[in-house]
């Protein structure tokens, strides 16, 4: 089932219409010899002032923000039973405000791709201002990530799907566990994770599993290469693959949620304000200021975004080097 509707901005031109007055002075009208007459001086009608737009970045950080992703020209966040949110890099503004069940996304230049339970998928043209929404069946979708053609998500009970010109396709047989996050290279190399500690790794012959060495459920993920990677999940737990999952000391017992890859330092971020910066086996704790749940996170060119919620208080962070930004109060 799709839907199409369009993305209002709430602005509202006036027009002013402005009167013309031809004076005549000293001269001649169709060959006659006019007499100059005082011509008043004309008055023009007065213009109204555009009605400002209203300021919505309040009700964007009352959301129950999850996580977002960047276009060329805005950053989009969204939210699990709430609207969605644009940053044209000076202001906040609700985009939308119908609510939705959302709890994963991935741009493109100028598209976004939202996913939520119940097979849902939104698709926001971000150059038209038009969002569509399609459902794709009862399978619960946790994870998203793009391809060189198209789009491969994860969720509930093993299922995978990919998007190409011709739709959508299941793209797994015999997967079981639920998969909460995917990070794909081609239609033939990707990685994903999920429930009891299970990693599978997409080849040429299909879907391989790897031993992770725990049963901690797996919520984030991100990679360079099939094999360059970085994992976590409930409870801390926190692996890096370099041929083989091994395990890293994560310092936290908190669980970890997200994961985003920015340059040689992975990021990983999770309950309790928890942020760390991972290269290699090293690991530092990067201090936020917050006990607010961090719950999605990810990279628009070399900036980092982080996003937190705590019921409705929601916050977002940009991380440019050693400065940090902040918008809302979590």
């Amino acid at each position: 089932m799709t839907r199409l509707r369009s993305l209002g901005t709430g602005t509202a031109f006036a027009i002013a219409a402005i009167a013309l007055v031809v004076a005549i002075a000293g001269g001649t009208i169709a060959g006659t010899l006019a007499r100059p007459t005082p011509t008043p001086n004309p008055t023009s009608e007065p213009t109204a002032a555009p009605t400002p737009e209203p300021d919505t970045a309040p009700l964007v950080f009352a959301l129950p923000l999850v996580t977002g992703c960047a276009t060329d020209d805005a950053v989009w966040v969204v939210s699990d039973g709430g609207g969605i949110g644009r940053f044209d890099g000076t202001t906040w503004r609700l985009a939308d405000p119908t609510l939705h069940s959302l709890v994963g996304a991935v741009c493109e230049s100028d598209v976004v791709l939202a996913i939520g339970p119940a097979g849902r998928v939104l698709t926001i043209d971000d150059r038209t201002k038009s969002i569509r929404a399609d459902d794709l069946g009862i399978v619960d979708l946790f994870g998203v990530s793009l391809l060189p053609d198209g789009v491969l998500v994860v969720g509930s009970e093993g299922a995978v799907l990919r998007q190409t010109s011709s739709g959508w396709q299941p793209y797994a047989r015999g997967l079981e566990e639920d998969l909460f996050a995917v990070v794909a290279f081609s239609g033939t190399s990707a990685w994903t994770v999920g429930s009891n500690g299970v990693s599978f790794r997409l080849e040429q012959a299909g879907w391989r599993q790897f031993a992770t060495g725990t049963t901690a459920t797996l919520r984030a993920l991100a990679a360079t290469s099939p094999t360059d990677a970085v994992a976590a999940g409930d409870g801390g737990v926190l692996l890096r693959f370099d041929g083989r999952w091994r395990p890293l000391d994560s310092g936290v017992t908190s669980d970890l949620r997200a994961a985003a890859r920015v340059g040689p330092v992975t990021y990983v971020a999770g309950d309790g304000g928890v942020l760390l910066a991972v290269r290699g086996n090293d690991i530092q704790r990067v201090d936020l200021a917050t006990t607010c749940p961090l719950r999605g996170i990810f990279a628009k060119g070399t900036d980092l975004w982080i996003v937190g919620s705590s019921g409705t208080k929601a916050a977002v962070w940009r991380r440019q080097g050693d400065k940090l930004d902040r918008w809302g109060a979590c």
